[in-house]
């Protein structure tokens, strides 16, 4: 598959050995990747993405048979079967909640809110019984999917982080729970907007990372 690793590897400054550090890899693997004489795993071309903050289609360029493929395992990695029934309505509502803000991605933001929105959700306890006031607006067609925005990498990273966790357990679905979980591990490491709206939103997140642990 062509890709532009080399051109955004560049633009940083970095050699191939610098980026294989970068990702845990050989620079024999980077150079694969880069020559496209074999494709990385999804895991890894997830990872490419949010190392550079793009998305996978800013790094893999359409070929109509190796794009599809990729396509095809990403639908497979992140389908709604994969999903539980509350967790597709998380979303649905987000994608909802990006294009009513006239957003043209969804952003963990629009996560954040669509796991207050349903009150029943064990995301939705857990963030009111900690802290949490704010009140989502819904609508009987807030939880319809209309707009089929697609993630930003930020976004991307909750839904990767979300699926390993479940897998480390042991478990066939994803859960408000485990998408939540997301949320939290990625304001930890990019402590920018999430970590402001979690203030904002007067969560302690102290206490909702340990009630979070005993659930997840």
């Amino acid at each position: 598959m062509k890709n532009r690793l080399k051109e955004l590897r560049q633009v940083c400054q970095w050699s191939q050995s610098d980026l294989a550090r970068e990702l845990g890899v050989s620079r024999q693997a980077v150079n694969g990747f880069e020559s496209g004489k074999f494709d990385p795993s999804l895991d890894m071309a997830f990872k490419i993405a949010s190392l550079f903050n793009v998305a996978l289609e800013d790094v893999f360029i359409y070929e109509k048979n190796s794009m599809q493929t990729l396509v095809e395992r990403f639908k497979n990695y992140f389908g709604f079967e994969r999903f539980t029934e509350k967790a597709i309505n998380v979303v649905k509502f987000a994608r909802s909640e990006a294009a009513r803000s006239q957003k043209s991605q969804v952003e963990p933001e629009h996560l954040l809110a669509a796991l207050l929105a349903d009150p029943t959700t064990t995301s939705a306890r857990l963030l009111r019984a900690n802290g949490c006031q704010v009140d989502i607006e819904t609508n009987e067609h807030s939880f319809e999917s209309r707009e089929n925005l697609r993630f930003s990498p930020h976004s991307n990273f909750v839904l990767e982080l979300a699926l390993q966790v479940v897998r480390l357990q042991g478990k066939k679905s994803i859960g408000t729970e485990h998408l939540l979980w997301g949320l939290l591990r990625l304001a930890e490491t990019d402590k920018t907007t999430l970590s402001d709206l979690f203030q904002r939103y007067e969560i302690d997140l102290e206490a909702l990372n340990s009630e979070l642990a005993k659930t997840v």
